[in-house]
């Protein structure tokens, strides 16, 4: 009984269900979403280019409105939402003052020179390394501190701009960064430290503290103005702590470092200006110094280390001015006395610290246009000697240059007219590439003899610029690899090389020693690829297992694979 009523309420509920499912649909009403023949989806209304330009113009009042309260007294407006185009050029400068500029004939005849010329561009100085602005700033905290000559030397930057814009000449401005004195001796709690008290000076100037981020945010707001005014490329001096950094370090301290290295500093600065000058549509460039392409890591101690720079900017510009490489530097008892020797060893070397790297910056080096009268066995410097510096850089594919006379006054017969330049530089170019040679004048072929003998001889730096790898170790690592590796290169035979198209294919026959025994590799494939306008080599996974001493399992570590076998 129980049962039996249990089974007639289900047959209730069900049919009530099935009477609900019939009339329900033809009792609720639906908001229709179709509309027209056919009954196509109605498109929601799309937004006119007015309300479209209203819109991004209010977003852009909110977020300038954030930012100023995010940023206070180093505040700078975001650029107009539609800017010009900023397309890239090959930059040949002079570099002038804000003084120079100030000066109108001066300035006049500089910009005539430029004119009548191959070059260019100009490097003008917006904040100098008096840490004085060249013209009048609408930042809150340069005013606060009225950090301007007086009278600041232009008085009209905006007219300056305009007319470079209307000479077509390209404006790059200069920023130097921690020598700033005016603003250390103005906000001494950013100064670099004295272990006695007080603000540390060297020869009674103050540097600011590379770790204070107030400093990076004062020297940033200053480039994002300049960006808004016209120039089109930023470029920071003295991203460096001070030289004789072994004496300054007992001498003094930095506020802020907590145990970090001093690269910490510079990296910071660089990643935090890139980031914040990304909606300012302008280049980024760093002047560092020259030596650092050629020694490894930090070894000066002031925070240069060229694979710092490199990711982080557009251009890297090396001061390789002949006269700032002490006694036999590359061989040469003066360097300064041989401005195209001196110029095509540094740069080589900037060339091979670029080639691991992954999209580096651009290399534009400054030239030396002075006389270093102070250098024992100098040589005065004019328009032949900065010729050959010129030549010596396009002669390793490097046509980008910026000219450095402290006085502005430069010798018009070092310079081409635009179109002699543009032939030469043409030229030297295609026959290069008709010889298939790369930057260092180095064919496929003679990169891999000359990588071999890197490896014979383990001289990993010269090794490390000319292995090409999908997954490139840093240049310490490659060092312990190459340096640790138990296995020795007796001898090599290049049997054959063909051109992929992409890059050459070659057949080598090799023979390495390892653990007293010696082994025979006797088809070996390898490719050779342009990689950062060098000749790099990819040899395969076996040479370097054997190189390494894996086969004996002596080593674990070894660079990224080449070639698989």
């Amino acid at each position: 009984m129980h049962n039996l009523r249990n089974i007639h309420k289900y047959i209730l509920i069900l049919a009530i269900t099935v009477i609900l499912a019939y009339l329900l649909p033809g009792c609720l009403w639906v908001s229709p979403v179709t509309t027209g023949p056919g009954n196509e989806v109605e498109e929601p209304p799309s937004e006119s280019p007015e309300d479209e330009a209203r819109r991004r113009q209010e977003e852009r009042q909110r977020r300038n409105e954030e930012l100023k309260q995010e940023l206070g007294q180093f505040y700078v407006p975001l650029p107009p939402l539609d800017q010009p185009e900023n397309p890239p050029v090959t930059v040949k400068a002079l570099y002038l003052t804000g003084h120079t500029v100030g000066y109108r004939d001066r300035y006049a005849a500089n910009l005539k020179l430029i004119e009548d010329t191959e070059l260019n561009a100009v490097v003008i100085d917006v904040k100098d390394d008096h840490g004085k602005m060249s013209y009048r700033s609408d930042i809150e905290i340069v005013n606060q501190i009225n950090a301007y000559y007086q009278p600041v030397p232009i008085s009209d930057i905006r007219e300056v701009l305009a007319e470079l814009k209307s000479k077509n000449i390209y404006p790059i401005a200069r920023i130097v960064v921690f020598k700033d004195p005016y603003l250390a001796n103005a906000k001494p709690e950013w100064a670099i430290q004295a272990n006695q008290g007080g603000v540390w000076t060297e020869k009674g100037v103050a540097w600011i503290n590379p770790f204070q981020e107030e400093v990076w945010d004062y020297n940033i707001a200053i480039a994002k103005e300049a960006a808004l005014l016209g120039f089109r490329e930023i470029q920071f001096d003295y991203i460096r702590f001070p030289e004789n950094a072994r004496r300054v370090d007992q001498e003094a301290y930095y506020p802020g470092q907590n145990g970090r290295i001093k690269d910490d500093a510079v990296k910071g600065f660089l990643q935090r200006a890139r980031q914040q000058l990304a909606d300012y549509n302008v280049y980024f460039a760093c002047d560092v110094f020259g030596v650092i392409a050629t020694s490894w890591g930090d070894t000066d101690q002031i925070g240069q280390i060229w694979e710092t720079f490199a990711p982080e900017i557009d251009y890297q510009c090396p001061m390789v001015y002949p006269s700032h490489y002490g006694p036999g530097y590359f061989g040469y008892p003066v360097p300064d006395a041989e401005p195209a020797g001196t110029i095509t060893h540094a740069l080589t070397d900037a060339l091979k610290r670029n080639a691991p790297l992954k999209q580096p910056a651009v290399i534009r080096p400054w030239l030396q246009s002075f006389t270093a009268t102070w250098i024992r066995g100098y040589i005065p410097y004019g328009a032949y000697e900065v010729r050959q510096q010129i030549d010596a850089a396009l002669a390793l594919g490097i046509e980008e240059y910026m000219i450095w006379d402290p006085s502005n006054v430069y010798p018009p017969g070092a310079f081409l007219t635009e179109e002699e330049a543009g032939r030469r530089a043409k030229e030297i170019s295609e026959n290069r590439e008709a010889q298939g040679r790369d930057h260092l004048n180095r064919t496929a072929e003679q990169a891999v003899n000359c990588y071999l003998q890197a490896v014979k001889q383990k001289d990993w730096r010269e090794a490390y610029s000319l292995q090409g790898s999908s997954k490139q170790l840093s240049g310490d690592q490659y060092r312990e690899w190459l340096t640790g590796s138990t296995g020795n290169l007796n001898r090599w035979q290049i049997k054959s090389l063909e051109n992929s198209g992409e890059g050459w294919l070659l057949n080598l026959e090799i023979l390495i020693s390892s653990g007293g025994e010696e082994l025979q590799l006797p088809d070996e494939k390898w490719s050779v690829i342009k990689e950062n306008n060098l000749w790099r080599v990819k040899p395969s996974s076996r040479f370097v297992k054997y190189i390494s001493g894996e086969q004996n399992g002596q080593q674990e570590v070894s660079p990224g694979k080449g070639n698989k076998e």
